[in-house]
């Protein structure tokens, strides 16, 4: 059995380049992963083994365990619901073709971004009724990410796009993404909140200065403080990220406008 490489004559994202590549395919199942994965010797023939006990029912996708160098999921899966990572992901050829693959617009050539194009997959399967199996035995390895010091900003930039999966899936977007469960409570979008809390507060301890209110502006800055704190702590406090991350609510809230102009005039 031989391989093959298509390559694509111009950027267009890792969703185009995963439909190029499934249209290349021969095979009932599509087997995903990405450029920077180190799948384990046996991931296809792990992943093959538990498809071929499944004929009598084949499923429409089989998620593999995607891991951290260290072992640990790489992505928590809540209440036993896919991650739709694919960086391990064996899909059906015909349920491929019949959700069209994945969207291409979750891409910006101009400045290289792309994000959410799994998510939106992942709610498009959900919605045409997709039978989802998940299997531990097909391993792939995924390395730590954010680890350079400017990581953080590349990192909100990629929230142009979630206007975009908004648009797209409203109800999905909102039950599903970034959603922090506490008991019966849900906080929805925590992270996008405590950017907002600091660029705000900041914002009105300069007016609170301006205006001769040395109390309330000393107020305000404690309050951006609490919110850095929050938005510091996804990166594990790591003091060589402070000084990006100090610029990455503004760089989220900016790429958020962005995302929303971009869909604006599509609907």
């Amino acid at each position: 059995m031989g391989a093959a490489a298509v390559v694509l004559p111009d950027r267009a994202g890792p969703g185009a380049a995963r439909n190029r590549g499934a249209a290349g395919a021969r095979g009932d199942y599509l087997a995903f992963t990405e450029d920077d994965c180190a799948p384990a010797p046996d991931w296809l023939a792990a992943g093959g083994a538990r498809l071929a006990r499944e004929a009598d029912r084949p499923p429409d996708v089989l998620e593999g365990a995607t891991l951290l160098p260290d072992g640990r999921p790489a992505r928590r899966r809540h209440e036993g619901r896919p991650t739709w990572l694919p960086t391990n992901l064996f899909v059906r050829r015909s349920f491929f073709e019949r959700v069209g693959g994945y969207c291409e617009k979750f891409f910006d050539a101009r400045g290289g971004i792309y994000f959410r194009e799994d998510s939106d997959f992942g709610f498009t399967a959900t919605a045409a009724g997709a039978r989802v199996l998940f299997d531990p035995a097909p391993r792939v390895t995924h390395p730590r990410e954010h680890g350079g010091w400017l990581d953080p900003i590349r990192w909100a930039r990629r929230y142009e796009m979630d206007p975009l999966l908004a648009s797209r899936h409203p109800d999905a977007f909102r039950e599903e993404i970034e959603v922090v469960r506490l008991g019966p409570f849900r906080l929805r979008r925590p992270f996008v909140r405590a950017c907002a809390g600091y660029v705000l507060a900041l914002l009105a301890a300069a007016a609170a200065a301006l205006i001769g209110e040395p109390g309330v502006a000393a107020w305000f800055a404690g309050l951006a403080v609490v919110m850095a704190l929050a938005v510091w702590a996804k990166w594990g406090f790591d003091p060589r990220k402070l000084p990006a991350v100090l610029v990455v609510p503004p760089v989220l809230l900016l790429s958020l406008a962005r995302g929303r102009a971009r869909v604006r005039p599509a609907g």
